[in-house]
């Protein structure tokens, strides 16, 4: 994490705030991800914090890859990952693209939902607290339990106390032997909330994925004391970010769940062999759907770098994957892979049935 470190230092006076930003898209209570004809397929894609979180699909509706397949897909920031899950379970969206966690509880509850893809293979969250937190510690040794327990007493803001945010702060804490109520894990379900509150000192942590943890340590505000890659590489690769899909919607409208996965796969193969090409349609995405505004492009390098690093190799969901999601997020046994998981769609496009 020296790069980020090396941001704060070189470019801390040089990036702007990026409030206009995040309200801009907290404003959109439904974003057009792409207009086909009036004849295209409609589908509503709920997620906890709008394109952020669908990141191959925004980068498939920025390159026309939905319009080519016939589909008119709305995206929306449903707040949270639990609200993001219900529209999906109600009916009010088709498509659901959220972490893991979140998208598993209704299916404890009896709810027929499927995970029809995983997006992200890598767990992508850190936990980051106000410098002062950490004062002159030199921290480069640190194992998880010296880090979890700097958590003791503080108040820590997640997208989702219910979800993997809120899940993740409670992981760091039990590596060093401490329960749930050691520290106060609160909801804030926008990054901009999150980001705010920390700069105003009203909260002393936050879990937060790309360009969170960037933006805090670039404004001097934030230094990263859980990073997932060097803190806990025993993880491996897991089903993080996830699309889920209610199982009569998939029976009855089969043909539209693989014409929309067929675009995220196109757009995920283009973040794989070309990611700077997949870095600037998402970005002239985000800033179309804010209104002109932007990333710091140093900031915007270093979320970037992160985010495709996330990305698995398919959109395929393996046994592996989901049974390390399983263990970290603590999905239960009664939740299986064979009663959850449904790789046909993705499967069928692999063999070009």
């Amino acid at each position: 994490m020296s790069a980020r470190r090396q941001a704060s230092r070189n470019y801390g006076d040089l990036v702007a705030p990026l409030s206009t930003l995040f309200v801009a898209a907290a404003l959109l209570a439904v974003i057009p991800l792409a207009r086909g004809a009036d004849t295209a397929d409609k589908l509503q894609v709920a997620t906890p914090s709008g394109g952020s979180t669908a990141i191959l699909s925004a980068i498939a509706s920025q390159l026309g890859y939905f319009k080519a397949v016939d589909l008119d897909v709305a995206i929306f920031d449903a707040g949270g990952g639990n609200n993001a899950v219900s529209t999906v379970v109600g009916g009010d969206a088709q498509i659901g693209v959220v972490g893991i966690r979140n998208a598993s509880k209704p299916v404890e509850r009896g709810q027929p939902l499927k995970l029809i893809a995983t997006e992200t293979t890598v767990f992508s969250q850190y936990i980051v607290v106000r410098p002062e937190i950490l004062a002159k510690a030199d921290t480069g040794g640190w194992t998880l339990v010296q880090r979890g327990a700097r958590l003791r007493d503080l108040k820590i803001g997640v997208n989702d106390v219910g979800g993997s945010s809120g899940e993740f702060a409670r992981y760091a804490l039990a590596a060093a032997g401490l329960g749930d109520r050691a520290a106060s894990i609160i909801n804030l379900n926008s990054a901009f909330a999150r980001l705010s509150a920390l700069k105003a000192g009203r909260i002393d942590g936050l879990v937060g994925s790309p360009p969170e943890p960037e933006i805090a340590v670039a404004q001097g505000y934030g230094t990263i004391l859980v990073d997932p890659t060097r803190d806990l590489p025993e993880l491996g690769q897991l089903s993080s970010n996830v699309h889920i899909v209610r199982a009569d919607y998939l029976s009855s409208h089969r043909t539209v769940v693989r014409r929309y996965l067929q675009a995220v796969d196109r757009a995920l193969r283009l973040a794989r062999s070309d990611p700077d090409g997949a870095k600037r349609a998402f970005y002239d995405y985000e800033r179309h759907e804010s209104q002109g505004n932007e990333l710091d492009p140093v900031i915007a390098d270093l979320a970037w770098k992160d985010i495709v690093l996330s990305f698995g190799d398919a959109l395929a969901t393996s046994p592996d994957q989901y049974a390390n999601a399983q263990k970290f997020f603590k999905i239960p046994p009664s939740v299986s892979y064979q009663q959850f998981i449904d790789n046909s769609v993705i499967e069928s496009l692999a063999s070009g049935n």
